[in-house]
């Protein structure tokens, strides 16, 4: 199990994507354009993990547990962000 600090990558100007994590913060990651997390349980989130990052930040998550990661209760703040993990959302 990896896990990523409070605030790890807080006011990174040029990180543009995140192929895989435990859990995170991006605070003011405005570049950040995909996150896919392959977790089969939601990792739990801190505070303000998202803020500053731009709207249409894509969170992608396995197909089978989109509804499981909508509902959780930090994520369902972000439910609108949340999609399957496709073929087409996978990082070559």
């Amino acid at each position: 199990m990896s896990i990523i600090g409070n605030h790890a990558f807080s006011s990174c100007d040029n990180l543009e994507s995140v192929t895989s994590i435990g859990s995170g913060a991006f605070y003011n990651c405005s570049l950040l354009t995909s996150l896919t997390i392959q977790a089969i349980t939601p990792p739990t989130l801190g505070d303000s993990v998202f803020a500053g990052t731009s709207s249409s930040l894509v969170i992608y998550v396995p197909s089978e547990l989109v509804e499981t990661y909508k509902s959780a209760n930090e994520w369902s703040d972000y439910a609108s962000r949340i999609q399957a993990i496709t073929k087409w959302s996978l990082a070559i």
